[in-house]
């Protein structure tokens, strides 16, 4: 996980850049283009992108990630794959993301072996307990506060982030409601990365979002490190 900027202050692991991690949703999309709109959060700063659509075919998400990871390279974003092990391998992602209904990660180390990293999604400390022991590089904890993306979630709150970073020696990164003025108290509470939806994507300036949430970002640290 590379920090938001050389020299600052995130932690650096496998080459995981999950700093401002965007992560899409199919009601986003409706009339709006997702090539030219993933590039406006490129732009705004996103340092990870997380490819997660629910009713699309196979070959219509392969041909979309095709143009992603081209997009991503060229600008040194992380591409994630949600859920699907077989396209991520097929299109060389950086990384995959699963969560409890989806393959085992011991199954999905299996078929990327060191290819790629893998973040798992957990919504309570009693689950977080569960699979520390996984060969997972990242924790996806949430939701962090009350969110309009999912209509089914469980809420788990701000204090049980900050338990659950003490809980494991693995990198969190939070989801869930953030927002740019949510951001200094979601790293506050230890979080090694912040993933949004409707931060981004809610607006129809999404470069201009993303600034919002990169500078709120930065500000936290910077004010950190003055009183270090």
């Amino acid at each position: 996980m590379e920090c938001l900027h050389r020299g600052g202050s995130w932690l650096s692991l496998k080459n995981m850049n999950l700093s401002v991690y965007l992560v899409t949703d199919d009601a986003f999309f409706k009339d709006r283009d997702l090539i030219s709109t993933i590039e406006q959060a490129i732009q705004g700063g996103i340092t990870a992108l997380q490819y997660r659509f629910k009713h699309k075919s196979s070959r219509q998400m392969y041909e979309e990630l095709l143009v992603l990871r081209e997009l991503t390279k060229r600008y040194r974003v992380d591409l994630v794959v949600n859920d699907r092990v077989d396209l991520a391998l097929a299109v060389e992602a950086d990384g995959v993301h699963v969560g409890e209904k989806d393959l085992p990660p011991d199954v999905v180390r299996k078929l990327v072996g060191d290819k790629m990293y893998i973040g798992y999604s957990v919504n309570s400390l009693e689950k977080l307990r569960e699979v520390e022991h996984l060969p997972i590089d990242y924790i996806g904890f949430g939701s962090i506060y009350e969110t309009s993306t999912k209509k089914e979630y469980k809420l788990v709150g701000i204090e049980a982030l900050r338990q659950a970073v003490k809980m494991t020696s693995k990198p969190i990164v939070a989801i869930g409601g953030i927002t740019h003025y949510r951001v200094g108290e979601v790293l506050e509470a230890g979080a090694k990365g912040i993933a949004v939806v409707s931060a981004i994507l809610g607006f129809e300036d999404v470069k201009r979002a993303t600034q919002s949430l990169v500078e709120a970002c930065r500000s936290y640290y910077r004010k950190k490190m003055h009183f270090l």
